[in-house]
């Protein structure tokens, strides 16, 4: 196999990294590949693939919040920038080290309106800590929002990332986005949920106000078509799986697998998280 190859394949491992994990299989690929530089080097651009497509977070040194890398917000050469803290900065995407921070044009009035919104939204409805950017894209009538909450927890075995990220045409009052949801739990086994849904809304373009009402009705829709979902999972998914027996020839309650074993419990917070 070529290095081309190699490095092909390696880049599709880390771009499927669980939420959290990124670190944990960056290392799994230097102990198969012997620690080649030349392809351990040629996984740089995989880290910024992954860090633009999952909204990784980082600090800027005296910020209160943190800021969220992302295509929408990228100034080119590894550049960013946040209209609410105005200010721009450099990211190296192996290690998320931030440098060259420097001033940057303010957020507009309408910009400014949006991002209080969407930040009172964050706050009410996501657990702490998660992060949001609004960012205005190439016409000044497109304006992006980007909402991302991680919650990692590895003592228990489990973690969870929930990205979404819309585009708001202020002109036509057309919301267009998508929502992304990763969970990973991996005790005793290795359980993945990925889903992703494709968001086509409106609201009233001379209210901006409604924009993030629109995007508050979407997201709590979709959760609960999520519940409903798991809900379903015992009589459906599960039932079509399963053994007549396991194998140690004890009877699961499969009715009650979800709210009664291991799994549901631990991701339902079951034990404390360290």
């Amino acid at each position: 196999m070529s290095v081309h190859a190699k490095i092909k394949a390696a880049s599709a491992f880390l771009d499927d990294a669980p939420p959290g994990e990124v670190k944990e299989v960056y290392n799994d690929i230097k102990s198969i590949v012997e620690e080649d530089s030349e392809i351990i080097d040629g996984l740089e651009r995989a880290f910024e693939k992954y860090n633009l497509s999952q909204f990784v977070t980082v600090t800027l040194s005296g910020a209160d919040k943190t800021v969220i890398v992302s295509k929408y917000n990228s100034l080119g050469q590894d550049r960013f920038y946040d209209p609410e803290l105005g200010k721009s900065f450099s990211v190296d995407h192996k290690s998320l080290k931030v440098s060259g921070v420097e001033e940057y044009d303010g957020a507009s009035d309408t910009v400014s309106s949006i991002t209080s919104d969407v930040k009172n939204y964050v706050l009410e409805h996501y657990p702490d800590p998660s992060s949001y950017g609004v960012f205005p894209q190439s016409s000044d009538d497109n304006i992006a929002i980007v909402i991302v909450s991680n919650k990692y927890s590895p003592f228990n075995f489990w973690n969870g990332r929930w990205r979404s990220s819309y585009v708001a045409d202020l002109s036509s009052g057309s919301l267009t986005g998508t929502i992304a949801i990763d969970v990973h739990y991996y005790e005793d086994g290795n359980v993945r949920l990925k889903a992703t849904k494709q968001i086509e809304s409106d609201f009233k373009s001379t209210d901006k106000s409604s924009i993030v009402k629109s995007i508050a009705a979407l997201e709590r829709s979709y959760q609960e078509e999520l519940n409903r979902e798991f809900g379903g999972l015992s009589d459906g998914a599960f039932k079509s799986l399963r053994r007549q027996l396991p194998v140690t020839r004890s009877k699961i309650e499969w009715g009650k697998a979800i709210g009664a074993y291991r799994l549901g419990q631990d991701i339902g917070g079951g034990r404390s998280a360290k």
